[in-house]
């Protein structure tokens, strides 16, 4: 009897039933396992097809005619030299040298975990997901895994959280979460390092969301795990700037959910049920000093370099005009793409989020005035995260607090980098407000239109800003009036709670902002592959030795991935035993201590270092001097470079479009 009944449901009756959350009001197995079954299913074809968004393609037209067939879609990302130029071209050199802890390359080796974090075999690895591909995968599956792992682990993280919240909505939910994923901010600084941090947020909050509903032990327990797990990933990542202004927005949050679940619970019921998260945390904490005291040698060295050594930031650096509107001018994303800058340094720099959480203090407001008024208690999550916005945007714009910054560890991070926890607060906001607002409990029309009228005027008002003093900018801005319209769009369909209105115009802003941002690429470009690497490996083989890459970017990322001993690339805290050799007497400590990419150019004499840039160490080579004549074999140097030859015999010259190439043997002086 009650098959036929089931038989005569309707499709539409079907899909709410799977709909229908649990008794505890958290999403069902198939509505949670079905959104990251989704997502997975996406991963694994972009892995399996190698496709990714590396810029590494920038090395094709250096050293080959035509077209690249590897690239699919749009162009490298130039600006990504981080991505193409330093770990790209760290992860072939280590595929090459078979993955060890310590990298050969540099004289006396380089900590591969820290702070490069490149593929490598030691039991560190089981903590850096995105990794693991480099072990069992070619290079270019393992680049596509390591590329997509962080992306879509915070789009399930992302999708988890706003369908605890609206159980009923996984198509909402789903939209949200790319959304999130696919943000300018993400697709100018895709890296591990700021992915996983978000993804970590999320998955904070939708376990303590699961350990206040959820009736079961295993499901607790399973978020917890995660949490812990995934604390440890992002606390390796080490980069502060980023884990601080996420955290103190997680923090605040769950904070607030707690004391909302304390209404109903009690608060011994509550941290009852925090037990495994709290365990999970603990033992998350164990690896982790596990774990600097196994590298605390490297970490100290890293701390202790002149740049970026122990930076603290003062409150208050963005608190000017432009520093606003470069903040929030999200509408004026595409200048990134078209002029490689907008109000900062470069178009990383300048990337921002669209934040309609900012622009929704008004409905946070009225549901807080609500609920006192019917006794339900203040929506202290939602004004957690809201005071957390507040707070980031404080330190962003009001000096003069600096003691307490400390204190909270939020001049760890920079002006610029706590746009993450901004981005973060705000999707929390946004998603918080869709979950608690309906048809029949919404604010009227006069408090919804208070967001969407202070971002459209704060948009137009950079807008004849940029128009009276910067007219070119705004030209390359694009379609900023379409970011204005939909990003209004958003803001009211939130105050006027219509959930698939907001996500809609949340994904068309993101998509539209970042889908020509990086390339599509099947695979990694690795110049082992060329006739110039090979080259270099076989006269290293006959005739073993240390070598130096005078010139530009290309010498370096060639002999690098070529798997030789060379005094070129990119560090983390500097060698004492490679410095000890260009620099004995530690003349020009102050210009070689520093995390930067280490390059040489023609010169006379000793080794001179500079800085033309923080990042950058320019030293001169002059094979005759006593370094090169004692710890330099071979060089390879480009046609910007005119080398001395007395010392130097020429052992072969390669043409590539970028300019000919010749290989070097350092001899003792002629005559």
């Amino acid at each position: 009897m009650s098959a036929s009944r089931g038989e005569r449901l309707s499709i539409r009756d079907r899909w709410a039933l799977a709909l229908t959350p649990t008794a505890s009001g958290l999403p069902s197995a198939a509505v949670l396992g079905g959104g990251l079954a989704l997502l997975a299913l996406v991963f694994v074809i972009l892995v399996a097809t190698s496709i990714n968004g590396t810029s590494s393609g920038a090395f094709f037209s250096l050293v080959h005619s035509g077209s690249d067939p590897a690239l699919l879609f749009g162009r490298p990302n130039l600006i990504r030299t981080d991505e193409w130029n330093v770990q790209t071209v760290w992860a072939i050199t280590q595929f090459e040298q078979g993955l060890p802890a310590v990298n050969e390359t540099f004289p006396g080796g380089m900590d591969t975990s820290l702070p490069q974090d490149l593929p490598r075999v030691d039991w560190t690895v089981l903590f850096r997901p995105h990794l693991w591909a480099f072990m069992v995968m070619d290079i270019g599956h393992a680049q596509a895994w390591k590329w997509w792992l962080p992306v879509f682990s915070l789009a399930a993280a992302a999708y988890s959280f706003v369908v605890s919240l609206m159980p009923r909505r996984p198509a909402t939910s789903m939209m949200l979460a790319i959304a999130m994923a696919a943000s300018p901010f993400f697709a100018w600084w895709l890296l591990q390092t700021t992915l996983w941090p978000v993804a970590w947020g999320f998955a904070v909050l939708t376990a303590v969301l699961w350990a206040l509903r959820s009736t079961s032990r295993t499901a607790r327990w399973t978020w917890a795990a995660l949490v812990g797990y995934l604390t440890v990933v992002t606390a390796m990542g080490i980069y502060v700037p980023f884990i601080v202004p996420v955290a103190l927005v997680a923090l605040a949050v769950a904070v607030g959910l707690a004391a909302e679940g304390a209404r109903k619970l009690g608060w011994r019921r509550v941290m009852s049920r925090a037990v495994p998260t709290l365990a999970a945390g603990g033992t998350a904490g164990v690896v982790l000093v596990v774990w600097l005291i196994t590298r605390w040698q490297t970490v100290s060295a890293f701390l202790s370099t002149a740049y970026p050594g122990e930076r603290l930031e003062v409150t208050g650096r963005g608190a000017h005009l432009e520093g606003l509107a470069a903040l929030f001018g999200s509408s004026f994303t595409n200048a990134l793409g078209n002029a490689g800058t907008f109000l900062d340094g470069n178009a990383p720099e300048s990337a921002t989020f669209f934040l309609p959480g900012v622009f929704l203090g008004g409905v946070v407001l009225w549901l807080v005035i609500r609920d006192r008024r019917e006794n339900r208690g203040v929506p202290w999550a939602l004004v957690g995260g809201y005071a957390a916005v507040l707070l980031l945007l404080l330190f962003v714009f009001v000096p003069g607090w600096d003691g307490l910054a400390h204190l909270l560890f939020l001049d760890r991070s920079t002006a610029g980098r706590v746009r993450i926890g901004l981005g973060f607060g705000s999707f929390v906001v946004l998603a918080l407000l869709l979950a608690r607002l309906t048809p029949a409990a919404r604010p009227g029309w006069g408090v919804a239109l208070i967001g969407p009228t202070v971002f459209v005027a704060s948009q137009l008002a950079i807008a004849v800003a940029l128009a009276r003093l910067a007219p070119e900018k705004l030209a390359a801005s694009g379609i900023w009036w379409f970011y204005v319209v939909m990003g209004a769009l958003v803001i009211l369909a939130v105050g006027r709670a219509w959930p698939l209105v907001s996500a809609a115009g949340m994904l068309a802003i993101s998509v539209a902002a970042t889908y020509n941002v990086n390339p599509l690429y099947v695979g990694v470009f690795d110049l082992r592959d060329t006739a110039l690497s090979q080259t270099i490996q076989k006269l290293d083989e006959q005739t073993p030795g240390a070598w130096v890459g005078v010139g530009d970017r290309l010498t370096t990322a060639v002999l690098l991935e070529s798997g030789v001993q060379a005094f070129n690339g990119f560090q983390g805290a500097p060698g004492e035993e490679m410095w000890s050799l260009i620099d004995p007497d530690h003349r020009y400590e102050y210009e070689w201590n520093r995390l930067a990419g280490v390059s040489w150019t023609a010169g006379e004499g000793d080794p001179v270092v500079s800085n033309p840039y923080p990042d950058q160490i320019s030293v001169t080579f002059d094979a005759c001097s006593s370094f090169a004549q004692e710890h330099v074999a071979h060089v390879l140097s480009d046609s910007t470079q005119v080398l001395d030859s007395a010392c130097l015999v020429p052992q072969q010259q390669i043409e590539v479009p970028a300019g000919d190439l010749t290989i070097w043997s350092v001899v003792p002086p002629h005559g």
